[in-house]
């Protein structure tokens, strides 16, 4: 007789030994009850994200980040203007109204229907929380799919890791859509589905500039067929780079987006260091400060590496993807904060895959042992749990209200021209201006980077002003910059310093968190401001 093949490495979607009763009972009724069970426990893991992610949004005056207000502001043109929108608003940069891409282009479209029917900062709020409890939903669905006991337990066990994954899976932003991605990859290659994984490759391609992260998943799952069966198969390769392909030649943006797309990776992948000051999610945590904020996914990681031996890596194929994924994910984030939403489901999901077996066993001598352990780990999950969401909680508290620079931009909106270029001292002050006021156009936003490749004497110069390091700028403002406002928050004290000196720059409007100046053409103007013709 000959031996079967080895099976694909996916697991059963039922139990191997059904019980005693399910034995009496007919095919169909198992059917029903196993429906009724997985939708019940889906319902219950998106009910669950909801609560926690919701309670996180709500208690916070303002969004978590600052990107997200430029994402639910994009959405909403998009909403009013159509697919590819014209986007004037910063021309010093490689986002130029010429050259501008949205590689979040579907992320913009599933904001944009909460854009229709309440405030914009209520609709990222909104789209957020149900976004990351879609993803918590996609997350147990994998762990029951694949066979893992009380999947929603390990839910509360990713929801208590760690309070900076709680905050910023709270950010209006791509990423949370990301990880649905992952999951679904992980789900299709294990059951030999590259159609569906192509379509995952093209939707990711669509929302977040970080699609490439599927190459090195596809390499994953190659080598996990290697060792699983020694053969090479290179169809999941195949599909991620057709659905990439497909997602960037499919594009209102095409060809500008492959052109900016090559310029980030220049920019920030191959980089050793950064040419400027950019964003803290770019750089490294000190390690103690690492090791405080993640010492749970680093000690399921740890604990899941040492239950694991060579044998165990052939025999359980999904226990070596994800153990190479979560390293992937452990050593990118050692290079930048910016990957801490990510280490934690992977370490995770390890760790989960790690000790299914010891669990199924415990299942098959009786429930009554598993729930034991299982009430055992949710009381020790409890104090984890309640720190992490104090801390993600007190951290959403201390936001800056979402009006923060309404009053200036506002102000700029009100008694400026359409189209008026306004000099703002900080890039990352962007975002909020342009929720508040898309009528005025800025010097530099999202990223200085874009703004330093384009024209890196023109971005040297704005550092200096900025800082205020140059005395008397007025004419550089006017005539290189083409900007008769400037907009700074009260945090620039160089520039707060240099512009209480200069009778060029007069004061139009301040409060609590920003100034507006007037750039005066001469000293005349000056003079019949202040002093009467």
């Amino acid at each position: 007789m000959v031996d079967p093949p080895s099976a694909p490495f996916c697991f059963p979607a039922v139990a191997d030994h059904p019980s005693r009763g399910e034995a009496f009972r007919s095919p169909y009724h198992m059917r029903v009850e196993a429906t009724a069970r997985s939708v019940w426990l889906l319902l219950a893991a998106f009910l669950v994200g909801l609560a926690v992610f919701g309670f996180l949004q709500y208690v916070s005056p303002g969004l978590a980040g600052n990107d997200g207000y430029y994402h639910i502001a994009m959405a909403a043109m998009i909403r009013e203007n159509g697919l590819r929108v014209f986007f004037p608003y910063l021309e010093f940069t490689l986002l130029d109204s010429r050259h501008f891409v949205d590689m979040h282009l579907l992320f913009h479209l599933l904001q944009a229907p909460f854009t229709a029917w309440m405030p914009l900062a209520t609709a990222a709020k909104t789209s957020a929380a149900l976004f990351a409890a879609a993803a918590c939903t996609l997350f147990v669905y994998v762990l029951d799919r694949h066979r893992i006991p009380l999947p929603l337990l390990w839910l509360l066990l990713l929801l208590a890791s760690s309070s900076t994954f709680l905050y910023r899976m709270s950010m209006p932003r791509p990423p949370v859509l990301a990880w649905i991605y992952m999951l679904l990859f992980f789900h299709f290659q294990l059951q030999r589905r590259f159609l569906p994984t192509l379509l995952t490759a093209l939707l990711f391609t669509w929302t977040y500039k970080l699609f490439p992260v599927l190459i090195p998943l596809a390499l994953f799952a190659m080598f996990v067929t290697f060792v699983h069966e020694r053969r090479l198969d290179p169809r999941p390769l195949i599909a991620v780079v057709a659905g990439m392909v497909a997602g960037l030649l499919i594009n209102p943006y095409f060809p500008d987006n492959i052109v900016f797309l090559v310029q980030a990776v220049r920019m920030k992948v191959l980089a050793l260091g950064f040419g400027t000051r950019v964003g803290n999610e770019w750089y490294p945590y000190d390690t103690l400060h690492l090791l405080r904020i993640l010492y749970l996914p680093l000690a399921l990681w740890t604990v899941a590496l040492l239950l694991t031996d060579r044998r165990d890596w052939r025999r359980d194929p999904a226990r070596l993807f994800w153990f190479l994924t979560a390293t992937m994910w452990l050593l990118l984030l050692l290079k930048s904060r910016r990957f801490i939403e990510f280490f934690p489901p992977a370490a995770v999901l390890f760790f989960a895959f790690s000790v299914r077996d010891g669990l199924r066993r415990l299942l098959h001598e009786g429930q009554r042992r598993l729930w034991g352990w299982a009430f055992v780990a949710l009381l020790v999950l409890a104090v984890p749990g309640i720190q992490s969401l104090q801390r993600a909680q007190t951290t959403m508290l201390h936001r800056t209200p979402v009006d923060a620079y309404r009053g200036a931009a506002v102000w700029l909106k009100e008694h400026t021209p359409p189209g008026a270029r306004v000099f703002n001292t900080d890039w990352d002050d962007f975002p909020r201006l342009f929720f508040h006021n898309r009528r005025n156009i800025y010097i530099v936003g999202l990223d200085p980077d874009y703004m330093r490749l384009k024209d890196p004497g023109l971005y040297k110069l704005w550092r200096l002003i900025s800082k205020g390091r140059i005395p008397h700028p007025e004419e550089i403002l006017l005539h290189t910059f083409d900007s008769a406002y400037v907009f700074t928050d009260i945090r620039h004290h160089g520039f707060l310093r240099m512009a209480a000196s200069n009778r060029r720059l007069r004061r139009v409007y301040g409060d609590r968190y920003a100034i507006v100046y007037e750039v005066l053409e001469t000293r005349a103007e000056y003079s019949k401001q202040y002093l009467g013709p």
